[in-house]
């Protein structure tokens, strides 16, 4: 079409005020060092995979990209500082499990686990464990249910009230029947020390904490919480497959960008992230963290993955009855 030169002076113009088109903004993109949020402290395994993954992000995107942690409120605070912030790809979220379980178990949460975010990839996946002292008679999930029938009350461990460990806790007692006390710890360690000691006979805890434990005998892991057996532990039977089927609760790491983020650059992002995050030396360091790489969804499937994980946990404490004190 053919503007009169008043209207194309116009038009320019319009342009100009506006600034450069989303097209054009997208396909320069990234034009500049690229944030990554961590929404907890450094050392912890969101932490060391954000910079997994930092490190091969940066080589494949030719721009400096770089892991700036915000802990606090349980990943509340960077999960709810990169809502705020512009959709244009250069501040990324990466944060855990609690990213869905914070707004139905806290109050004053400012923001959707999907509705204030375009998902973009899911990073790794860390089942709990039940480990039991190995020293107490069971030697398996089957030898632990039936041991447990005979107990007045067994006192469990977990990383702390309202977490992926105590919510996985409760729903294994709500299935099972079992007379199970709840023991928060302030996080894992703590509790697998107290499990050692034989202070308490059982903990849930997740694969990356339990660390070299179960395969050097201070533990025993008798079940995992996952539908599926996990990589690192094949010959532990899931609490699916031991007559409880539907339990399914794990941990998981996922990558996000502010709601409005271009497609275009979730796109890309993905692909890149899956392609970092399958590579078999990153496999292999994931294996020696203690947690499963799950490259290959695409931005849409991880979208849905988080929307049914929404879903799980909500009816997870719907049925548990945990409450968190806020």
């Amino acid at each position: 079409m053919t503007f009169p030169p008043l209207q194309r002076i116009a038009l320019v113009g319009l342009l100009a005020a506006l600034g450069a088109s989303p097209v054009s903004a997208t396909e320069s993109w990234p034009a500049k060092p690229v944030t990554i949020v961590v929404s907890f402290v450094p050392g912890g395994a969101t932490d060391l995979v954000g910079r997994i993954l930092a490190e091969g992000l940066g080589k494949r995107l030719g721009q400096p990209v770089v892991v700036a942690n915000r802990p606090g409120a349980g990943g509340q605070v960077g999960t709810e500082y990169v809502a705020t912030q512009p959709a244009d790809g250069y501040t990324l979220l990466i944060s855990a499990t609690g990213h869905v379980m914070a707004p139905t178990l806290q109050r004053n949460v400012q923001y959707e686990p999907v509705g204030s975010f375009a998902p973009i990839s899911l990073l790794i996946t860390m089942p709990n464990l039940l480990v039991v002292n190995p020293a107490l008679p069971p030697q398996d999930l089957a030898q632990f249910l039936a041991w447990g029938k005979q107990q007045p009350s067994i006192s469990y461990g977990s990383a702390g009230t309202g977490g992926a460990t105590h919510l996985s806790g409760e729903m294994f007692r709500h299935r099972t029947g079992l007379a199970m006390s709840h023991v928060p710890y302030k996080g894992n360690g703590p509790s697998m020390v107290d499990v050692m000691a034989g202070h308490i006979p059982a903990a849930f805890v997740d694969t990356v904490s339990v660390g070299d434990l179960v395969h050097t005998g201070k533990v025993r892991a008798v079940a995992v919480t996952s539908a599926q057996r996990s990589k690192l532990y094949p010959d532990v039977a899931t609490v699916a497959e031991s007559g409880y089927p539907g339990y399914d609760l794990q941990n998981w790491v996922g990558l996000y960008a502010p709601a409005g983020t271009p497609p275009a650059i979730v796109t890309r992002l993905n692909q890149e992230v899956n392609a970092i995050m399958g590579a078999p030396e990153t496999v292999a360091r994931l294996e020696k963290l203690g947690a499963d790489s799950t490259n290959g969804l695409d931005a849409a499937q991880f979208r849905q993955f988080v929307l049914d994980e929404v879903g799980k946990w909500r009816e997870t404490v719907r049925v548990t009855g945990v409450t968190v004190e806020n």
